[in-house]
């Protein structure tokens, strides 16, 4: 869960660091992150994604070295041995997106390295358009009231259901409904529990989501729920939508690069780094 953990503080906009397996770390750090990275492996085998993973970090192993870098851009030095599970760990955080050792061929060829790309995302240092590469789903959505008071199988206490209007990437089509998966909400002891963190969506206005079923998967998965039937996703981007098309300030904006000012911006920067787009 510490990957999950720290998209959390990616969300709630705190400082956050590359993972232990790629500081400078002593051994005894290095054997933790090795530890919790099998946790993480064995989360991606319930998945039925551990041979992507597998073939992942084979993909990564055969690549040309490249300098890995702190959130502030320094240059970090690492072992052998740390360097190897820096790649796992990127390995494993693709593998979790849901993408494939294919994938990262594909992009190669458009001069787009996801190792470095999912690196950049998970310090905070991706922009918009990275960001929306990261998401497998992108879409223009009407919020509705949030549903809680039930009994749920993935460990989250409520989730705002978002009619699609347009789709810009993944598999939903207008008229689909899409949950916002949230960790607040009321507790089976009929008290709130409040996140910080997270966002509260205002029924009846149009949002701009870039959204990951994936990580929504990933995360019941490490923690040993099972994922509920309805389309479920984690939020990585959230622009509220004026009548004229124009992406409002929040309410969870990208923390590295600008923003996009309207769809059709939003659009272009997809078409930049998402090969999967609508």
């Amino acid at each position: 869960m510490q990957r999950t953990l720290v998209f959390l503080a990616l969300l709630s906009g705190a400082a956050v660091s590359l993972p232990a397996a790629v500081s400078a770390a002593p051994a005894n750090e290095l054997a933790q992150a090795q530890s919790h990275q099998q946790k993480r492996i064995q989360a991606l085998s319930r998945r039925d994604r551990q041979g992507a993973y597998e073939a992942l970090v084979a993909t990564g192993d055969a690549r040309p070295p490249a300098p890995l870098r702190d959130a502030t851009g320094h240059v970090i030095g690492l072992s052998v041995e740390q360097r190897q599970a820096a790649t796992r760990e990127a390995a494993i955080d693709l593998a979790a997106l849901g993408f494939t050792a294919a994938d990262v061929s594909a992009y190669r060829k458009r001069d787009v390295d996801l190792f470095e790309l999912v690196r950049k995302f998970f310090s905070g240092t991706a922009s918009p358009g990275e960001q929306m590469a990261m998401a497998d789903t992108v879409v223009i959505a009407t919020a509705g009231p949030a549903v809680q008071g039930r009994t749920r199988l993935d460990g989250f206490l409520s989730a705002i259901p978002l009619t699609v209007v347009d789709s810009l990437k993944g598999s939903r089509a207008p008229g689909d409904t899409v949950y916002l998966a949230r960790k607040s909400g009321l507790m089976p002891d009929g008290l709130l529990m409040e996140v910080s963190s997270e966002v509260a969506l205002v029924p009846g206005k149009r949002y701009l989501l870039a959204l990951s079923k994936n990580l929504y998967e990933q995360w019941t998965a490490e923690a040993r729920k099972q994922p509920e039937a309805a389309f479920s996703a984690l939020p990585f981007l959230i622009y509220e939508v004026s009548d004229g098309g124009a992406l409002l300030a929040g309410p969870q904006p990208a923390r590295s690069g600008a923003n996009p000012k309207d769809i059709k911006t939003a659009e272009r920067q997809l078409r930049t780094f998402s090969l999967h787009q609508h």
